[in-house]
Formats: C-alpha cells, structure tokens, sequence
C-alpha cells in the first residue's frame, strides 16, 4: 500500500475533482495511524473550493477513520467541528453532524467534545431541523453529563433568537434538564416562565405543561413523562385525535381503543389535492369508477406526486368489484402512449402491479366530433403465452373531447423463481369499439363496429421495482456493506450511447431504482461518473432490498461503458437485475 499512497498524494491536487476525491477518499480508508495529522491538512485546502457533494463523501471518509484510529479522535472531531462552521448546504451539514453523532455513540469518551461542538454550531445555524435535531440530542444527552449546567445558556439562547419551531425544540431541551438535574430545576423553572408569554402558542403550551411538571414535589413524574415513548406515531395521534374530536365525545378518549389508522383521515389539503388530481386526470364515463385516474392524459396529475398519484389509482381500482380479489397494490408506472397526440383517438397505458396480476389502465380519448363510443375495450395478444388474460372490462362509452377508461388483468406465474415471470415480451393492443354518430348533437340508433390499432406495450423488470429516492450516500454505504458480496452479481457492458447523461437516465430508467443524492445529475465535461441507486423488487410477494453501484465510463471510441454491481438478499435478483440492463 506504502508506493500507492505516495502517488495517490500527488493526485489530490488533481484539476478532475472526481479523481482527487477518489484519491483522498483512499488515502483515508487505507491510511497508517503516523499520517492522519498530515492527510488532515491535505484536506484542508481541498475542502475550501469542493463542491458540497464530493465533500460529502470525505465526511464519510473520515468518520470511518476516526472509527478504525479511536484515539485520535481529538483531531478528526476539530476537524469536523470546523467545518461544520464553514459555508454549506443543507446536506453537507447535515452529513457533518450525523458523522460526529456515530463518533459519539460508538467512541463514549467524545460524547461531552461532540456536544460541545454543537452548541457552537447552533449558535449560528441557518437551517432550523438541524437546530431542532441537535437541541433534542442536547435535551436527551446534556443532562447524562459531568457538567449539565454549561448547556443551558445555549439552549436558551435559542429560545430568544429562533423561529417558533426552534424555540419549541429548545423549551423541551430545557425542561429535560430540569427533570433529570434536580440541582437545577429551580433555574430552569424562571427560564420557563419566561416563555410562558411567548408569541406562539405551541411554545406557551409546552412551556406551561413543563412548569407544572416541574413544580410537583416529586420529579418522578416529569422524569416519567419525558422517558416513556409516546402511545402512537405521532401523525397517527394526531389523525386519532381529529377523528375523536370530530365523533361522539361521551367517552373520554382512551389511547387502546380509539387509534384510527393514518389512511382512514385524510386533512382538507389532501382532500383538496387528491379531488384536483381526480377531475383533472379522467372524464367521460369512466366516472362509473372514481372520476377517472388517466394520469398520462393530464398535466396536473403528471405534476402530482407519486404517492398522491399512487392514492388516487388504489382509490379508483378500489372502487372496482372484479379487482378486490387482487390484493394490495405495490406499483402503479407511468403513463405510456400508445398513440401519437394528435390522432381521432389517443390511448395511453398505465400498468398497476399486484403480487400475482398485472392491470392494465387504458385511458381512451374520443377527438371525433361527429362520433360517440359505446363499449370500449382493448384486446391483447401476448408474445408469451404464460401472460394468461384474466378480466376484461369495458367502458360504457365516451363522447366527443371526454377521456374514459378500460381495463385488462392479467396473470403471471408465480412457481418459485426460476418459473416466476417479469417480463411479457411484446404485448399487441387494438382498441375496439361501437360507434353511433352524431347529427344534430343526438347519437343514431345505429352503432357500427369498429377497431383501430394501437402501438404495443412490454411488461418489463423495471415495473416491478419500487424506487427509492431519500436514502443518503453514507446510509447506502452502510446497507450496502450489511447486505455482503455474498449475493451480489456484476456484468459490464458497452451501451453504445455517446453521452454520459442520456446513459446515466437511461439506466436508471432500465432498473426503475432511484439514485442516491442526486447521482443522476453528470457534471460539465465529465468523462466518467458514478450513481448509487436503491430500489425494493417484488418477487414471491415479498418486497425485497435492492442496492446498485453503477459506474460509466466515457471513450471516445467506444462510446459509454457500463459496469454495474447490484446487491439483494436473493441472489437470483440480483442477476435478474444485471441482465435487465439490455
């Protein structure tokens, strides 16, 4: 390792900032006791004109080596704690502190150090949840330490300076130490009243119930009320608590009996949000159902979210007696159009994945002035024979300028993996139909039969893969060590493409997975770039893990070429997945 490291040194002044990431990253992983001090001062200058995401992975970095070298932790955690006081992001802040929290929890005799650092970080902090996370740790760890009193005046001053939020966070801390520091319950207790005339009400309320807690003669109880876990989640609480509110109140509310689940309220917002993605996603007819759920055919359900998306396809399938049978739904994809926007009818799909059954959402146009639809539906030709089609169901019909919907269910066999299928190979569609025509605006009693042909649809892996888009570089690092090389497949491949975005898009498209931190965005002038990605896979109608490391690599000879290493527990979908990539 010695004659590498010597000429990783050279490359952390590197003008490609990717390699002089790599090199520093390696130097820290790799690194005898004897360099720390002088790789520490390396990364000085390197930090100050990094960009927040490479730093982010040199925090990581030098956690793992401030956890290999414990007692040099003094100099790592000053590192640390300077550059929690210099300019950045949210993020990379927030990388920082979780890198000193794990130093704490893991190496006890730096817990007072870390704390420490914290209260000078909060002093000037810009971004209130880090405030508010910090404050409980100070609240929850302060009072465990030799010298509890000295948190105090930093806790309060965020009672003066901070927004409501903070401050609320910050009269808890307080509290906290008041009813586990007897010694100084009565200073905690004037600070207290203090905020008891407060500007806002959740900082009066909590400072009033900490008051009377404390002024009990016996602190058991406040010790009590802040040790014990809270009865339920608290936005179930909450939900429980509105629902209560609203009912028959004869009773007292009891905590055992009286827990709604969250699904059951839904607050005005939602409401609001789901019913404008409702009218705006389908018409015609297919209000039979819900209102329509044809996502592709409008702009406002594209803009949606996809859980307020994914709320309103549960709703609208729901709703349909043939499908209650089917069991939870665990995807529903996008919509694909299966006509050009301009033609006299356009059709898109939305596929909805279940454990063993696959529905497919035809959302139906009519752009024919002179013509009303009656008894829509799409027949299916599938390439494999093992899609057996299980349900059809039509829609009534759609006058002109209205969108209704149609239905088909199909099944896939589920006999152990090697016979479980998630791809369908090329399915055909034709859209068929009766039409009247219009005169006068009244329909003729005559309806003529008819068809037209639509573009053919895949079922492929990606559908069947549940992305996963929050889950932080340092926290995939950790999965992805936990998870083992045990059940991991690798495969390289060249992919033809002359870009290094449209191939990163393109893959994260291929695998349905989401990237880590914004890993999907390519630098300027790159020529190789990495993305962790995260995804859950249905398979056996489990939901299981799934890590990927993907890494591409720009020649101007042979185009982008991809190798690609991906984790699950089950071995077989890990080489599934690899070979998805096509």
């Amino acid at each position: 390792v010695a004659p590498c490291s010597v000429d990783l040194e050279h490359l952390i002044n590197d003008s490609n900032r990717n390699v002089a990431t790599i090199a520093i990253t390696t130097l820290l992983r790799t690194g005898v006791e004897q360099n720390v001090d002088r790789l520490m001062k390396s990364i000085s200058g390197f930090m100050t004109d990094t960009s927040d995401e490479f730093k982010i992975v040199l925090i990581d970095a030098i956690k793992s080596l401030c956890l290999k070298f414990k007692h040099r932790h003094k100099t790592l955690l000053a590192f640390l704690s300077a550059s929690l006081r210099e300019e950045g992001g949210k993020d990379y802040k927030r990388a920082i502190m979780n890198a000193i929290l794990e130093i704490i929890e893991k190496i006890p005799e730096t817990k007072e150090t870390g704390l420490e650092q914290f209260c000078e970080f909060i002093e000037d902090c810009e971004f209130p949840k880090l405030s508010m996370k910090i404050l409980d740790l100070l609240g929850s760890e302060g009072p465990k330490t030799k010298h509890p009193g000295k948190y105090i005046r930093f806790i309060f001053n965020r009672v003066i300076l901070e927004t409501a939020s903070v401050r609320s966070a910050a009269v808890t801390a307080l509290a906290r130490f008041g009813a586990h520091v007897p010694e100084l319950t009565r200073s905690v207790q004037v600070l207290l009243s203090r905020c008891a005339s407060d500007d806002d009400d959740e900082v009066r309320d909590r400072a009033v119930l900490f008051l009377h807690l404390l002024e009990m003669k016996d602190l058991s109880v406040a010790k009590q009320f802040f040790d014990s876990e809270a009865p339920a989640d608290p936005k179930r609480l909450v939900a429980s608590l509105e629902a209560y509110l609203q009912g028959k109140k004869d009773l007292a509310f009891d905590v055992s009996k009286d827990l709604v689940e969250v699904e059951e309220i839904e607050d005005e917002k939602e409401k609001g949000d789901r019913k404008s993605a409702q009218n705006n996603v389908g018409g015609g007819t297919a209000a039979n159902y819900n209102g329509g759920a044809a996502a592709g055919t409008s702009t406002a359900a594209n803009n949606s979210s996809p859980q307020m998306q994914m709320n309103v396809y549960k709703e609208l399938l729901g709703k349909i007696p043939q499908f209650a049978t089917l069991g939870p739904l665990f995807k529903s994809s996008s919509a694909s159009e299966l006509t050009e926007s301009e033609t006299e009818y356009v059709v898109s799909c939305v596929k909805h994945v279940f454990k063993e059954y696959i529905v497919l959402q035809y959302n139906v146009t009519n752009n024919m002035e002179d013509q009303l639809l009656e008894n829509i539906t799409v027949e299916i030709e599938s390439e494999d024979p093992d899609w057996a089609e299980e349900k059809v169901i039509a829609e009534k019909s759609i006058a002109y300028g209205a969108t209704g919907i149609c239905f088909v269910c199909l099944s896939r066999p589920m006999e152990g993996f090697k016979k479980e299928n998630f791809n369908s190979g090329s399915i055909g569609n034709t859209l068929k139909f009766y039409v009247k025509d219009i005169e006068n605006g009244v329909p003729q009693s005559v309806a003529t039969e008819d068809e037209y042909q639509l573009e053919d649809l895949e079922i492929v892996e990606s559908d069947f893969m549940l992305p996963r888009n929050n889950i932080r570089t340092m926290d995939f690092k950790n999965k992805w060590d936990e998870v083992g090389d045990a059940t991991q497949a690798i495969k390289k491949f060249s992919l033809g493409l002359e870009d290094l975005q449209n191939a990163v898009d393109a893959v994260i498209d291929l695998l349905g997975m989401g990237p880590c931190d914004n890993m999907n965005e390519v630098p300027e002038n790159a020529r190789s770039h990495g993305v962790f990605m995260a995804g859950e896979f249905l398979s056996g109608g489990k939901r299981l893990p799934v890590l990927c490391k993907a890494g591409f690599m720009l020649d101007q000879r042979h185009g982008v070429t991809l190798k690609i290493a991906i984790r699950c527990p089950d071995v077989n979908v890990s080489q599934l997945l690899t070979t998805s990539v096509r």
